[in-house]
């Protein structure tokens, strides 16, 4: 018998598996520096792996449950963990890799938001699989993930260090899974990002009304007592 009768069909169905395989996308923004920081009352980032321990507790969830097959891909902002790395006289990027590697993470950088769009630009093919989950640990206000916040600026937006709004016409709902499922652990992302990131994105995301909480490592809180609440 012919083998390539039946080998030709079997590569196609292969293929078409392969091509239809997507990814769980996992933002770490990044900490703020101490020397603008310490003078502040409600000051940020004492600890500076806030978002790395949490994203890495979110794969360790993801895998427990089980229920989600996709590859986790995990995206670090790079900048703010040399900056924060040179101020405490530690090697950040060594260490977030070292943590990473004892739950199967390996980091992938992105040093600006065109960068960041860049990676979210997908097309569901082998090379670039479509996003079936997506969530960002990071600073955020109603308008921005603020990936460098207090760090080369303080608190302030700087175009390059940040994901506002008006930005969000460049990510494609054609990148995502139908039921793709998205997450912003950032303050006050619920108070307008979410809605704009539904609007234009077209998949809904959940956010945080009122500030988020990281202090007590894992997985952020939300702040209760003033209206904090999670919204879609």
């Amino acid at each position: 018998m012919d083998r390539s009768f039946w080998l030709g069909p079997l590569l196609l169905l292969l293929f078409a598996l392969s091509a239809q395989a997507s990814e769980v996308i996992l933002i770490s923004g990044g900490p703020a520096v101490r020397s603008f920081e310490k003078f502040k009352s409600n000051s940020h980032d004492k600890y500076w792996g806030n978002f790395i321990d949490s994203a890495l507790q979110r794969v360790k969830d993801l895998q427990k449950e089980g229920k989600n097959k996709d590859k986790v891909v995990w995206l670090v902002f790079r900048p703010s963990y040399l900056s924060r790395g040179r101020e405490d006289g530690q090697d950040y990027l060594k260490i977030l890799e070292e943590r990473g590697a004892l739950v199967g993470a390996q980091p992938i950088y992105f040093d600006n938001k065109n960068q960041l769009l860049l990676l979210l630009r997908r097309d569901g093919s082998i090379e670039k699989p479509k996003i079936s989950r997506l969530e960002y640990f990071g600073h955020s206000n109603k308008k921005c993930w603020m990936f460098d916040y207090s760090n080369r600026i303080d608190g302030g937006a700087l175009e390059p260090l940040v994901l506002h709004v008006d930005d969000l016409s460049q990510i494609s709902s054609s990148s995502f899974t139908p039921d793709a499922e998205c997450i912003s652990y950032g303050c006050h992302s619920g108070e307008e990002f979410s809605q704009r990131w539904r609007m234009i994105v077209g998949r809904p995301m959940i956010g945080a009304v009122g500030k988020t909480d990281y202090s007590d490592g894992g997985m952020p809180k939300i702040t209760e007592g003033k209206g904090g609440t999670w919204v879609y």
